[in-house]
């Protein structure tokens, strides 16, 4: 039997196989000010049909002026709840289970959006500027989180990961390479996790019990051992997944030999050694596009769920192909994705 096929829990929430849809940001399929549209609906719809476990909707900003692009969606009012829902209808129709990643780009807001960037500190690398925030912008910002999960829980998603990873917001405090504050969010881990921690409590105090919190983070923030270390804090404060991907710097993997025949990247590697050291489930990411590397992941009990992104959107019918043991349409591998700027170019599409 195909381990990839069998059904596991996300604390209560039971997912139909290990198969999940990553949080990819589909540029120039929203609506104007982030909005979905018709188009948005269209492209979770055809992957909860073919069969995937676990959708996790793309990237939503939780507010108006930390977008990282105009084309991103929105969950910073309630005007965007029935849309969301319409997302999270269209999933449910085809038995995924569907969350809503929550997002603020911090020194990544594109320009277009907002000239003065915020982060955890002040920031100068010659390309990027940005300041610090203020207690009461900081305090602010997760209020705009704490919201916008209530709002996520409105439109009938079954929870919210929380992005802290790729050098967005929740990173720049995890990260000891930008976050230098004095206060009681900067320094030690302890501190440099309290943003994200006070920002779990808040909206574990609005939603019900069983809805899920989880949340993104990188496998080489300070390093793998100190990766290590946030995540067991997370699962300490009751996370209920950890989704691992790369941190603020996504091109400095950490120092340590891939094992013969692991067939998957260092990212990927680095989320199976987090998975050893915690006992909530672990998702990974990262360049994994075929069911044989799936299936190795899985069959080992090295995770407890695959994410896999280019290949679902290059076919979309990729989970019930590899299912029926049927060819996929393979993604091209284009550098950079055509997804970056309008997925309709996919050459796999064509």
């Amino acid at each position: 039997m195909n381990m990839l096929f069998t059904p596991q829990k996300i604390k209560g929430l039971e997912i139909k196989n290990r198969i999940v849809l990553p949080p990819l940001v589909c540029f120039t399929f929203a609506e104007e000010n982030g909005f979905v549209s018709e188009k948005n609906i269209k492209h979770y719809e055809a992957i909860a049909k073919s069969g995937t476990g676990l959708i996790i909707v793309e990237a939503t900003c939780v507010n108006k002026k930390g977008r990282l692009s105009p084309y991103q969606l929105g969950i910073w009012s309630d005007e965007y709840v029935e849309g969301l829902s319409k997302i999270a209808e269209v999933c449910h129709e085809h038995r995924a289970k569907v969350l809503i990643q929550l997002h603020h780009a911090g020194l990544r807001i594109s320009k277009n959006i907002n000239e003065e960037a915020v982060s955890s500190s002040d920031y100068d690398d010659g390309k990027t500027t940005a300041r610090a925030m203020t207690i009461d912008e900081l305090h602010g910002i997760q209020q705009d989180f704490i919201d916008a999960a209530v709002r996520a829980e409105k439109a009938g998603f079954d929870g919210i990961e929380l992005h802290g990873a790729h050098s967005y917001l929740m990173t720049q405090f995890l990260s000891s390479k930008v976050n230098n504050r004095t206060d009681e969010y900067g320094g030690s881990l302890e501190n440099r996790v309290r943003f994200t921690t006070e920002i779990f409590k808040g909206i574990k105090e609005k939603v019900n019990s069983s809805f899920i919190i989880g949340i993104r983070m990188g496998c080489n923030e300070n390093g793998l051992e100190g990766s290590i270390e946030i995540a067991k804090k997370f699962e300490a404060l009751g996370m209920d997944y950890l989704h691992i991907s790369t941190g603020f710097d996504n091109k400095s993997p950490f120092n340590e030999e891939l094992p013969d025949g692991f067939p998957c990247n260092w990212i990927v590697y680095g989320g199976t050694k987090i998975k050893e050291q915690v006992n909530i489930p672990v998702i990974v990411v990262n360049s994994i596009k075929t069911a044989e590397q799936a299936s190795y992941l899985i069959a080992n009990k090295l995770v407890d769920f695959v994410a896999i992104g280019r290949a679902q959107l290059a076919d979309y019918n990729f989970t019930k192909h590899i299912k029926e043991g049927e060819a996929v349409v393979k993604c091209h591998g284009c550098s950079p994705c055509k997804w970056y700027t309008n997925g309709d170019h996919c050459p796999a599409h064509n």
